[in-house]
């Protein structure tokens, strides 16, 4: 199934919630966002997923419709236009509208169903039940639309798609909320559907579209660790108007439901809430202003909270850094717990690879070495990040050589590509207080400085050879065998090890220490040569019961900084199966999360990290 939704710039860490929560149930299903805004700086070609440009969906008089409306009703008035788009790609297929402040929290089995027997057009009605005594009552729902539009499915059939372009047509002048001419934008035109689209199912399950407008027949709980309304399932909640910024506002369209009374509910709104500033809200919201009119040319939107102005398009206010948690930038992310779940997510986005590859290429002058611009979170400002040859893999077809993106793009304050995106996944999935207990796998390094100067209890070592003793201090720094830790049972929060388990004889002794090292709710984020296209690891050489090296690959020396002219040996790419070994040493969970971004410099297509939950 083919599932979309339609946002501005400044939305889009509800949008990627909504994308994790579908996902999470529907692995399969391939996702895409239309950007009702213009691109301006916005980072297309950083998501796990398609975004569609407004202007790339051929609307015609498109100028004038963006003049006439609110950011409201244009973001509805383009949901016709976008179902034709997709239509023409699924030949034939169903294609799935959801509004970006919806929660997936279960499969959605009636909706297959539905599909599968044949539907060709699915609704849910705003209310199941009479509703005279509650606030959204049936005169209200009369004057908004019988259905909401927040969901709606349709089938790419003839039929539908010749309905589509009416519709489109209608929105196009009349998508406004004007109540007093009986129109509520893209909404009160459905109402027509079930009579224009012959095989429309109307779907009564009380688990599908449970918002504001019909809680007061809809019971939330949870059961047996599931979220539950009226005693089955809940499907999806749509938090329409919630209020991100405000801990009492359940939804700024109603006046009657308040947090802090909701009981299961509360829990709900609050986990979404979590999720969606973790997903960036606040990086959204201030970095990106809305490129058009926020109000429309009455200057009134009745659907946006009071006081709201009209927003244009401007130069970004990015001045965040690792410390700057309140507008930390979001890096979107591609995480994967499986090699399966990888080309599943992987295999629907060549359109996005393709264009990343074009912007590298594009980047890559003839002269060597050379700066391009890029944004660190880690100093918090612009920089011009260095590039070279050195550590190329191969050659464009004109000669120029590729870039190693992943240990260059070098910042001024001396970190790559690579460490300052590790630090950036680090303050985005499990970032350290600064009285908490981190190690590094390193000592001898510019990252334990940084570390080191930044938080109060930082451990680190150095590995010099098997006859050192566990703890000792060897030319002024600790020594370590990862295979074999010195330090006690739970002795740290967070455990950071960048590019030394391949230099590791025996990682699986390693996964089970750092294991061991970790306090129960504690994390390890690592880093490794790591081969997305193989199950297993590529063993380049092993150490024989001997004690001695057997080489099954021309030797490959990596960077050590206590031994810089003899470096460390190389042992093994990591596959794919490292996630189930990490398991197996006691981590709960195992994830690869994969990262690229032009604005950060985070380029090239090796760009993953391991993260390790105890």
């Amino acid at each position: 199934m083919r599932f979309f939704t339609i946002c501005c710039r400044n939305f889009m860490a509800q949008a990627y919630t909504l994308y994790e929560s579908l996902i999470a149930h529907h692995p399969d299903a391939v996702f895409a966002v239309a950007l009702c805004d213009e691109v301006g700086d916005f980072d297309l070609n950083s998501f796990p997923f398609r975004i569609i440009p407004l202007r790339d969906l051929g609307i015609d008089d498109l100028d004038s419709m963006i003049a006439r409306y609110n950011i409201t009703e244009l973001n509805t008035a383009i949901k016709p236009f976008v179902f034709n788009y997709l239509h023409e790609e699924a030949a034939g297929a169903p294609v799935i509208y959801f509004d970006p402040d919806i929660l997936v929290t279960s499969p959605l089995e009636e909706l297959v169903g539905a599909l599968d027997a044949g539907a060709d057009c699915v609704l849910t009605p705003h209310m199941l039940e009479p509703s005279e005594w509650a606030e959204m009552h049936e005169g209200r729902i009369l004057q908004f639309g019988i259905y909401n539009l927040g969901f709606v499915a349709l089938r790419g059939t003839p039929e539908v798609q010749r309905i589509c372009h009416w519709w489109g047509r209608r929105l196009q002048t009349d998508c406004v909320i004007d109540v007093s001419r009986g129109l509520f934008v893209d909404q009160k035109w459905a109402d027509l559907f079930p009579a224009f689209i012959e095989n429309t199912y109307i779907l009564r399950h009380p688990g599908y579209n449970v918002a504001y407008w019909n809680l007061s027949h809809r019971r939330i709980t949870i059961e047996n660790g599931a979220w539950c309304v009226n005693g089955l399932p809940l499907r999806f909640f749509h938090f329409s108007g919630s209020v991100m910024s405000e801990p009492t506002v359940f939804s700024r369209h109603s006046t009657f439901y308040v947090r802090g009374g909701l009981r299961a509910l509360d829990d709900l709104f609050d986990t979404y809430c979590e999720t969606v500033r973790a997903n960036g809200f606040h990086f959204y919201q201030a970095e990106f202003p809305y490129s058009y009119s926020w109000s429309g040319p009455s200057g009134e939107n009745q659907h946006t909270p009071e006081g709201a102005s009209a927003k244009k398009l401007g130069p970004g206010t990015l001045a965040a850094s690792i410390f700057s948690v309140t507008n930390f930038p979001h890096l979107p992310l591609l995480k994967a717990e499986s090699q399966a779940e990888y080309i599943r997510k992987t295999s629907i986005l060549s359109d996005v690879e393709s264009a990343r590859r074009g912007v590298e290429d594009a980047l890559v002058p003839k002269d060597d070495p050379f700066r391009i611009s890029g944004y660190c979170v880690v100093c918090g400002r612009q920089d011009n990040l260095v590039v070279s040859s050195m550590y190329s893999p191969g050659n464009f077809p004109d000669g120029r050589p590729i870039p190693n993106w992943r240990e260059h793009l070098n910042c001024s304050c001396g970190l790559t590509n690579r460490l300052r995106a590790t630090l950036h996944v680090m303050q985005q999935h499990m970032p350290p207080g600064r009285s908490d207990r981190i190690y590094l796998t390193e000592q001898a390094t510019p990252l334990f400085t940084w570390f080191a100067q930044r938080y109060e209890n930082v451990s680190g070592s150095e590995y010099f050879g098997p006859d050192q003793t566990g703890g000792a201090t060897v030319k002024g720094f600790r020594h370590e065998d990862i295979q074999n830790l010195s330090f006690p049972d739970k002795s740290f929060d967070l455990i950071i090890s960048l590019e030394v388990l391949e230099h590791v004889p025996f990682p699986d002794s390693a996964f089970r220490e750092l294991r061991r090292c970790l306090r129960d709710d504690g994390a390890a984020l690592i880093t490794a040569p790591f081969k997305n296209t193989d199950a297993h690891d590529e063993i380049r050489a092993r150490l024989t019961e001997k004690g001695e090296i057997e080489h099954f690959m021309p030797p490959e020396y990596h960077g050590n900084p206590v031994d810089l002219q003899g470096g460390a040996l190389c042992f093994r790419y990591f596959g794919w199966d490292v996630l189930d070994r990490l398991k197996g040493a006691g981590f709960s969970r195992a994830e690869v999360v994969f990262y690229w971004s032009r604005r950060f410099g985070y380029l090239g297509n090796t760009n993953a990290i391991i993260l390790a939950y105890a």
